[in-house]
């Protein structure tokens, strides 16, 4: 058996961090055409209150992974709202299980 090229040798593990790369950045939607936008920064959520029927409290409970942001995203209610119904919350440090509340 002939012994490997140093370009051969590195072929391989070269691709993998490529195509793990592309995913990444297709997966954060860094990967699309662009609105002219060239502020990096993501949008705002929106943080105007709407009606909801008053139903009572709503909770939602937290999952590996979850973050402040995506809590608000997922459940349509602000960031500022969430941390004013759940006083002491630590943003940083949220554990799954945990209960937040959605409404008052």
């Amino acid at each position: 058996m002939a012994p490997k090229s140093q370009a051969a040798r590195w072929l391989a593990p070269l691709a993998l961090l490529v195509t793990t790369l592309f995913t990444v950045i297709i997966l954060a939607g860094g990967g699309g055409s662009s609105s002219g936008n060239d502020d990096p920064t993501p949008a705002a959520v929106p943080t105007t209150n709407t009606a909801v029927k008053a139903t009572g409290a709503r909770y939602y409970t937290v999952r590996s992974g979850d973050t402040l942001t995506s809590i608000s995203l997922d459940t349509g209610v602000s960031v500022v709202t969430l941390e004013q119904l759940n006083p002491g919350l630590d943003t940083q440090a949220l554990q799954p299980g945990q209960r937040l509340r959605l409404r008052s």
